[in-house]
């Protein structure tokens, strides 16, 4: 596993939370490795509906991994900045 050597910090799947995320991580010089992940949703209704059109959406999540030594830091950082 490429991760092996870290930890799950957290997933998100809201680009600006990822982005808030991100800046916490990097003003506090965490290293950290992100992975995104893709997950398509049907909306159900519209295929009843319209049939399958591409009426499909994409939805990302991602999950950050840091350090094992640096994990409880970094939750205190992002605890601090209101982002967890």
């Amino acid at each position: 596993m490429i991760f092996s050597c870290q930890v799950k910090l957290m997933s998100v799947s809201d680009n600006r939370k990822k982005e808030q995320v991100q800046a916490v991580l990097v003003k506090n010089r965490i290293d950290y490795k992100m992975k995104a992940k893709e997950a398509f949703r049907k909306n159900t209704y519209d295929s009843v509906k319209l049939g399958s059109l591409g009426n499909n959406q994409v939805k990302l999540t991602y999950s950050f991994y840091v350090k094992r030594d640096q994990a409880d830091l970094a939750k205190h950082f992002l605890k601090d900045a209101g982002v967890l």
